[in-house]
């Protein structure tokens, strides 16, 4: 692959890179953590997963943006189980001909019990989030996707679980610079807000 064509972007904590060495030259690492004795990382503060970090390097590079970004976060290897250099070159090929990655998930958004994390107001009946804190009330992902998204609820509703994806610049500048700057504000408030899980189930239709 051209190494001018793409560029890999992580959102890190304190998270083990070095599995990242092999595309090295092509990553900017956003570091949330512990500061690296390396060249290309850019510090951040520590809120909105890596939702902000995503938006954070939109908005900083909007102007100037490669052919194809891949977007990850610094630890992969507890959600995917094939060669993580494989899989991220396997999204660049897709965004190259399609514009984006394609999902690895679909589900249907009418509610069923064994969809459960995946369902339109999931945030209100799954424990590991029902806690969370909102950037200004409590609200449904369905709600607040179509408030700040699109105005029609997808069905089915296609995932980039994990927030692993690639996609082409001309889809990211179908949005304006506004767009993604009022998006920001939505994960900037707090290190582990529940937009950051809405936004997981959202970029898919971010760059449509």
């Amino acid at each position: 692959m051209d190494i001018d064509y793409y560029k890999i972007i992580i959102a890190r904590y304190n998270e083990d890179i070095n599995w990242l060495n092999p595309l090295m030259n092509n990553c900017i690492i956003y570091n949330k953590g512990e500061k690296l004795d390396i060249n290309n990382q850019i510090l951040l503060k520590n809120v909105g997963r890596e939702s902000h970090t995503y938006l954070n390097y939109i908005i900083s590079n909007y102007e100037n943006l490669p052919n194809i970004i891949l977007f990850s976060q610094a630890r992969i290897s507890d959600h995917i189980k094939q060669n993580e250099i494989e899989l991220f070159k396997e999204l660049i090929e897709e965004a190259k001909i399609y514009g984006k990655s394609m999902p690895l998930y679909s589900y249907n958004t009418v509610y069923k019990e064994e969809f459960d994390t995946w369902g339109p107001d999931w945030n209100f009946r799954n424990c590991h989030v029902i806690n969370k804190p909102y950037s200004i009330t409590k609200i449904s992902f369905k709600d607040w996707f179509i408030n700040n998204i699109k105005k029609d609820y997808p069905d089915p509703i296609h995932l980039y679980c994990n927030g692993i994806f690639a996609v082409r610049r001309d889809l990211i500048l179908k949005n304006s610079k506004d767009f993604y700057k009022k998006l920001i504000k939505q994960c900037d408030y707090h290190i582990d807000p529940i937009e950051g899980h809405f936004f997981e189930r959202s970029w898919y239709y971010i760059f449509s």
